[in-house]
């Protein structure tokens, strides 16, 4: 496990003694009919986002995290749900339950270059980043609660023809 992973997998483990959450962010970035998809393995599907630092909003941590993970600027956003959920994590050798608190947001961001960069050993080097249509997603192994927030977003855009 690197160091990105060792250092985030110790603050998770101390929120879990502490007995709080982790909070989380996720951004759902549209553009027209498609959505700005971080591909692994050229086959499982995810969303930039990320843990909130400390001292820092979700908005604020939605907006580094794309930077971050993609090299795009959100020039806007819009809150659309927070949810919670827990995940198996581990920690030297300790297995314990990760309960986080995720706050999602659509996001638009200003045209120009992309890339899967993350932080150092964040992303494997066979990350790309890929504009999916929503057909594509569900090809993809995108996080079911993602993929079920991605259909109402699609439904609630459409238009009744006359």
């Amino acid at each position: 496990m690197g160091s990105y992973f060792q250092e985030k997998s110790k603050m998770y483990y101390e929120k879990y003694k502490a007995g709080e959450f982790v909070k989380k962010v996720g951004a759902i970035i549209k553009d027209g009919d498609k959505y700005l998809t971080i591909i692994r393995d050229g086959k499982r599907a995810m969303f930039a986002g990320g843990s909130v630092d400390e001292g820092e909003s979700t908005r604020q941590a939605v907006v580094r995290e794309v930077f971050e993970e993609t090299g795009a600027k959100v020039i806007a956003l819009k809150y659309l749900k927070k949810e919670y959920y827990t995940v198996d994590w581990e920690f030297n050798g300790v297995t314990f339950p990760n309960r986080r608190v995720s706050y999602t947001y659509l996001c638009e961001i200003e045209k120009g270059d992309l890339s899967a960069k993350g932080l150092e050993g964040e992303f494997a080097e066979n990350t790309t980043l890929k504009w999916c249509t929503l057909e594509e997603l569900e090809q993809l192994k995108l996080w079911e609660p993602t993929l079920d927030l991605i259909k109402k977003i699609e439904s609630e855009n459409q238009i009744a023809k006359v």
